[in-house]
């Protein structure tokens, strides 16, 4: 009786074994058979602005429109792959355009590898809604587009390769009677981010040559942002250098400090920014830097829900030249409509005073009204 008890649970064992095993190949197989798990993700901006209300002889109208679109493709714990498209532009029909792609291998959370279409910014503004796209404007430095590998390890930020889109430079030679160019600018970046807390000192360093001694950029800073309970700080110092291989390369200077204060439903926040210009050897910028001094306070305060009334004041130098008077002031108000998550309208209208005698006779207050809708999913 007892070998055939033995026997019979020993049999019993075999099959419920040989049934877990199949089952678990089931789902294994059927696991494999769902593929990648794929997740789109992004963001529009449709906005619409007037023209100068006040001294225009006619009502005129300009718009901005922008669409991010991401596809995060995740193979398993370890691999995933991302790609964008992007269209924007000041008009009602920006055409789509690829943005990017690159793989990435994550060992764990402090430790990742990307390898393809990379992008490196720092020392955004952060506090200023007409400066806040590091895509245009930075105080350390805009966005560099590179073709090349990252990799992200405990809080130091290392990338390499070839520099693409707005961030590349071409040479181009005539052969059999057309023209041929090819990029020839390549960049590198380090960055190391610290966390202390809420805070975050961030310390950077990026070197990009186009290959001619007359043309090359570095650019070097820190950025920190600090948090006391409902006081925030934001600041950041950005060197811009070019042309490094001169005895006595051109350098910029870029000085950011953002305070902000929140208690209940009343916050304010400010900006001011200042940049000290070679006077021997001035940089040109671009949009990175758009003006060399200006300063803007909103403090805003929840009407009831989710409204919110902000009233912005704004002082703008409107140059790069300190020896140009164009200064102008600006004031007026913006409602922020936020009726769920990743919805925002805002409705706004400025009026701008000119201060500055290179104005001359043109110094008439002006009126603009303006709607910007961006909504995330």
């Amino acid at each position: 009786m007892k070998y055939n008890i033995a026997f019979g649970l020993m049999t019993a064992s075999l099959l419920a074994a040989n049934t877990f095993a199949e089952e678990a190949a089931s789902a294994e197989s059927a696991a494999e058979s769902k593929g990648p798990e794929v997740a789109i993700s992004g963001e529009v901006e449709f906005d619409a602005y007037t023209g100068d209300l006040f001294n225009d002889d006619e009502v005129t109208h300009s718009y901005a429109s922008t669409f991010d679109l991401n596809f995060a493709v995740k193979f398993n714990d370890q691999w995933s792959a991302e790609v964008q498209l992007e269209a924007d532009g000041e008009t009602t029909d920006p055409a789509a355009i690829y943005n990017g792609a690159f793989v990435q291998y994550t060992k764990s959370e402090n430790f990742v590898i990307k390898a393809g279409d990379l992008t490196f910014s720092e020392g955004a503004f952060q506090n200023y809604y007409g400066y806040d796209d590091p895509a245009d404007n930075a105080a350390g430095m805009a966005e560099h587009d590179i073709r090349g590998v990252e990799v992200d390890y405990n809080g130091f930020v290392f990338g390499l390769g070839f520099g693409r889109g707005g961030n590349d430079n071409q040479v181009c030679f005539e052969e059999d009677g057309e023209e041929s160019c090819v990029g020839v600018a390549y960049n590198a970046h380090l960055a190391y981010e610290l966390g202390l807390g809420e805070h975050t000192v961030r310390p950077y360093v990026d070197y990009k040559s186009y290959q001619e001694p007359k043309h090359n950029e570095l650019h070097a800073g820190v950025d920190a942002n600090l948090k006391f309970g409902g006081f925030g700080f934001h600041a950041v110092y950005g060197l811009h250098v070019d042309a490094l291989g001169e005895d006595e390369p051109g350098a910029t200077h870029a000085f950011l400090v953002e305070p902000s204060f929140e208690v209940g439903g009343f916050n304010i926040k400010a900006t001011a920014f200042y940049a000290l210009f070679d006077e021997d050897a001035p940089i040109d910028h671009g949009e990175e830097i758009p003006e060399y001094f200006f300063a803007y306070v909103e403090p805003s305060l929840n009407l009831v829900g989710a409204l919110t009334l902000g009233i912005p004041l704004e002082y703008h130098s409107n140059t790069l030249d300190s020896d140009e008077d164009l200064g102008s002031f600006a004031a007026g108000l913006r409602l922020y409509f936020a009726p769920v998550e990743g919805l925002e309208i805002t409705g706004f209208g400025m009026l701008n005073k000119p201060l500055g005698d290179d104005y001359g006779d043109n110094d008439d207050i002006s009126l603009q009204l303006g709607v910007e809708t961006v909504f995330a999913f």
